[in-house]
């Protein structure tokens, strides 16, 4: 295929704003996989069969819950899978519960059940297989499935390869996974990063340095964001970015984060006021952002596919 008709590129030099395009999640889960991966993966070879009644028990919970598949590792354990719960937290601005497991593959088949004891409030059920030594581990998720769409494993495996390098040297508090597909193969190269739940896309390979060394504060948030989970109003999502945007990963560690939604009398304006304290020690900061309803754009939904998406795009201007 040209670059030119690759649909992660037609997304890249378009109008088109990639924030807002997360899921809203009560836990996300990622599940050890051995490569290779289908474009389907509970069809892939490898797929254990007592993995099958896991999808359809969360479903059956109505649970908002999203899964990935990560490749083996120097992490992996033989006779055992690797498997990482994110759990929504009671503040939508904190990170997610992080709960990483290695399970054996004979108790694969009571996976569904367990997680659902587990979100209902059962804590202890997994702490037999808890790995607590890199609980404080930031883990960074790249969708390099190429079997699902061309630019993921064009594009999602080179800076795959950059993270991995540059963690590697840099002894960095990170892990980074080559994952199956996220949703949004065109924003690729795309990824989550967790706890936090961040998702992130069309993310320039120049760019990896200064999002792992947070230490500088000088990593650009410029269309390569895609929201957070954890936050549920879309007008949130929008003032986020922009917030995002101002203070770099100062953002991060502010607090007592809050917003309210003023509805102005026109469905395609709306007010939102955002509270927060940049640091423990400053005082509360109120901004005022207005926005705007422009106009919905179509862009190419995959590489495979003559299908088009349809994207809302609004224009957020601090008051």
């Amino acid at each position: 295929m040209d670059i030119e008709n690759e649909c992660s590129t037609l997304t890249k030099f378009s109008p088109e704003n990639i924030i807002c395009s997360v899921s809203k999640l009560d836990v996300q889960i990622a599940i050890e996989l051995e490569e290779p991966w289908d474009s389907i993966p509970i069809k892939s070879v490898h797929y254990p069969n007592s993995l099958q009644m896991l999808l359809p028990q969360l479903t059956k919970n109505k649970i908002e819950f999203g899964i990935n598949y990560f490749a083996k590792s120097e992490y992996s354990i033989q006779n055992q899978t690797k498997i990482f719960i994110f759990k929504r937290n009671q503040n939508e601005f904190d990170p997610y519960i992080k709960t990483e497991i290695s399970i054996p593959n004979d108790e694969l088949i009571h996976l569904g059940s367990y997680i659902i004891d587990y979100l209902s409030g059962n804590t202890e059920i997994f702490d037999k297989w808890k790995q607590t030594d890199t609980q404080n581990k930031n883990e960074i998720f790249i969708c390099v499935h190429g079997k699902r769409d061309l630019c993921c494993g064009k594009y999602g495996l080179h800076i795959y390869n950059e993270f991995s390098s540059k963690i590697e040297k840099n002894k960095l508090n990170f892990r980074v996974w080559k994952s199956t597909h996220i949703g949004g193969h065109r924003y690729a190269p795309t990824f989550y990063e967790a706890p936090s739940m961040r998702w992130y896309g069309l993310f320039h390979i120049n760019d990896v340095e200064t999002f792992l060394n947070r230490k500088l504060n000088e990593f650009k948030v410029n269309n390569n964001y895609r929201g957070m989970s954890g936050i549920l109003n879309k007008y949130a999502l929008l003032v986020e970015n922009e917030l995002f945007k101002i203070y770099s990963w100062a953002w991060l560690n502010a607090t007592d984060k809050k917003y309210e939604i003023i509805s102005l009398g026109d469905h395609e304006l709306t007010e939102v006021h955002f509270y927060f304290r940049i640091n423990h020690n400053s005082n509360l900061i109120k901004k005022v952002f207005k926005i705007e309803f422009l106009k919905v754009i179509e862009g190419k939904s995959s590489c495979n596919s003559a299908d088009t998406k349809s994207v809302k795009q609004y224009s957020v201007i601090e008051c």
